[in-house]
């Protein structure tokens, strides 16, 4: 009977060290992710402020072009009228690749 406790009592005590050492381990992870956590979010917070500053930018040199900066460019008006080539195909699956 004496050997039985013995065995109980370290398995317990063994048991007690093991979940001492995973809730240990588990407070320091969680710890760490906070951490992290809050260093994303500091990245977040200064990358939602480099984009608004490259769209205030984009748009305040969207509203600098106008017609004459475009002609002074090169660019030219477009023709009065556009027109596409286009071959008489049914449209529609079986018409792909020439299958019919």
């Amino acid at each position: 009977m004496k050997n039985w406790e013995n065995k109980i009592k370290w398995v317990l005590i063994a048991s007690l060290v093991l979940m001492t050492g995973a809730y240990v381990y588990f407070l320091s992870n969680s710890v760490s992710s906070v951490a992290l956590r809050r260093d994303n979010e500091e990245k977040i917070v200064a990358l939602d402020a480099e984009v608004s500053s490259l769209e205030a930018n984009y748009l305040g040199r969207m509203s600098s072009i106008n017609l004459e900066l475009v002609k002074k460019m090169g660019y030219v008006d477009a023709a009065d009228s556009a027109s596409f080539a286009t071959r008489n195909e049914p449209l529609g699956l079986l018409a792909s690749n020439n299958e019919i």
